[in-house]
C-alpha cells in the first residue's frame, strides 16, 4: 500500500514540476513577444518601426534557459518603456529609480522583470505625470528587490487578474523555489507588485 502511495505522489510532484516548467516558458514567451506593444505598433503610424523590428530582434535572440547579465535586461527594459512611450497615443508616464549598488556580475534568466512592468503598463491608469508607473530596483549581490507600482484602474475589478502575473508566479516558483517572495497589494489610488529575489 506504501508503495502505491509513494508512486502516486511522486507522480503528482513530477506532474506539477512539468506544469511549473510548462509556465516558464509561457511566461518568458509572454515577454518576449508583447502583444500590447505589438498591437499598438500594427494599428498605430509607423514611425519607430525600426527601433520596435530592433529591439523585437533582441528579445527573439534570448533563450529561456540561458542567464544573462542583468545590465542586458535593465537595457532592455529601457528600450521597452522608450518605444511604449512612443506608441501610447494618449500619454504614458514612467518613474525609474535604480538603488543596486553594484550589478555588474548578477546573472538572471532573462525577461524575468518584464512581467511585473508590462502587466503596469497594460492596465494601470499611467497617463499623468503625476500618475507615473514607478520602478525601484534595490538590494544587493545576494537579494534583488524590485518594486512596480501604478495609479489602479478603476474599471477592473482585480487588479492583478491576469495571465502575466499568473504565468509569472509559476515561473518563479519554478526558477526560484523556496528563494522568492512575491507581494501584490492595492488601495482604491495604487496599486503595488514587490519581488524579492535571493540569488546565492
Amino acid at each position: 500500500m506504501s508503495g502505491i502511495i509513494n508512486r502516486f505522489f511522486s507522480k503528482k510532484v513530477l506532474i506539477n514540476e512539468e506544469l511549473l516548467a510548462l509556465a516558464d516558458r509561457l511566461s518568458f514567451r509572454n515577454s518576449q513577444l508583447d502583444s500590447f506593444l505589438m498591437k499598438h505598433f500594427l494599428k498605430g503610424d509607423k514611425t519607430g518601426l525600426d527601433e520596435y523590428f530592433a529591439f523585437q530582434k533582441q528579445l527573439l535572440e534570448l533563450q529561456a534557459d540561458r542567464f544573462e547579465s542583468i545590465q542586458i535586461e535593465l537595457d532592455l527594459l529601457k528600450q521597452y518603456l522608450k518605444l511604449i512611450e512612443h506608441v501610447v497615443a494618449d500619454g504614458f508616464s514612467v518613474k525609474w529609480e535604480n538603488k543596486l549598488p553594484c550589478h555588474e556580475e548578477i546573472m538572471l534568466p532573462p525577461l524575468i522583470f518584464f512581467p511585473m512592468i508590462q502587466h503596469a503598463v497594460k492596465n494601470g491608469y499611467n497617463r499623468l505625470s503625476s500618475h507615473p508607473v514607478r520602478i525601484r530596483l534595490s538590494g544587493s549581490s545576494k537579494v534583488l528587490i524590485l518594486e512596480v507600482s501604478y495609479r489602479v484602474n478603476h474599471y477592473l475589478e482585480d487588479q492583478f487578474s491576469d495571465t502575466l502575473l499568473g504565468d509569472f508566479q509559476k515561473r518563479l516558483a519554478h526558477l526560484f523555489p523556496q528563494k522568492h517572495n512575491l507581494l501584490l497589494n492595492s488601495n482604491s489610488n495604487t496599486a503595488r507588485i514587490t519581488l524579492s529575489v535571493q540569488l546565492f
